[in-house]
């Protein structure tokens, strides 16, 4: 991740939380509408215009001016578009943000909830450019998040992986602590309990409410004095 990136996509997490990397779409998405725009909305009407007198005739040439203009401002849009349309990847969750020209959507998804990631090739030639469909499952959810067209996707989708394992792996050693310290101390409570029922329930009764109820159990038929 290049240090522009980590400056302008900062704003977008919290102060404490660090960015491990920006996943853009592949730059042929942007390339590709730049070609398109830049062809049929500047070239194209531009040379119509200067080759052909019945057009010159009907359309003033500020017209033509202001077209080229808005094609130029829609170019520098989808470029921007292009640019901040990626995942955020922080230490603790992963950041889908889509942008518009008067706000923006965050969703922000923990690695814990992450159940399962996928890429998908949707044409024979992503594999030459570099350039796949990365897909999150949401752990108990039935929807995915989708990075379409995405760069370098082999190498982001391990960096997320990595990471949650090692959430996991932490989250296990955390957890397998605590499970140790409660069973010590359930056996200690256990004990304790234990020791304490044994002197309320099973202490020595010299009374003698209880010295003349042995005797009339004695007395009755078929009891046989195990004392003597």
């Amino acid at each position: 991740m290049n240090k522009f990136d980590e400056k302008f996509f900062s704003k977008y997490v919290s102060s404490w939380t660090k960015i491990n990397e920006v996943v853009h779409k592949h730059i042929i998405v942007i390339i590709d509408k730049i070609i398109l725009t830049y062809f049929f909305g500047a070239i194209l009407p531009s040379f119509l215009y200067y080759y052909s007198d019945s057009i010159k005739s009907f359309i003033p040439f500020f017209v033509l001016e202001i077209f080229i203009i808005w094609v130029f401002i829609k170019w520098i849009y989808d470029i921007f578009d292009w640019y901040n349309d990626v995942w955020i990847l922080t230490d603790n969750e992963v950041i889908d943000l889509e942008w518009s020209l008067f706000s923006s959507d965050s969703v922000f998804v923990k690695y814990d909830w992450i159940e399962g990631l996928q890429l998908i090739e949707t044409w024979f030639i992503d594999t030459i450019l570099n350039k796949w469909d990365i897909v999150i499952n949401k752990l108990g959810w039935w929807w995915q998040f989708l990075l379409e067209w995405a760069n370098n996707p082999f190498k982001n989708i391990e960096k997320i992986d990595k990471i949650c394992n090692e959430i996991r792996k932490n989250r296990k050693e955390k957890h397998g602590f605590w499970e140790q310290n409660f069973e010590t101390v359930l056996k200690a409570l256990s004990g304790v309990v234990e020791e304490y029922l044994w002197k309320s329930w099973y202490k020595k009764d010299d009374s003698e409410e209880k010295k003349a109820l042995i005797k009339e159990v004695k007395k009755k038929w078929g009891v046989i004095d195990l004392t003597k």
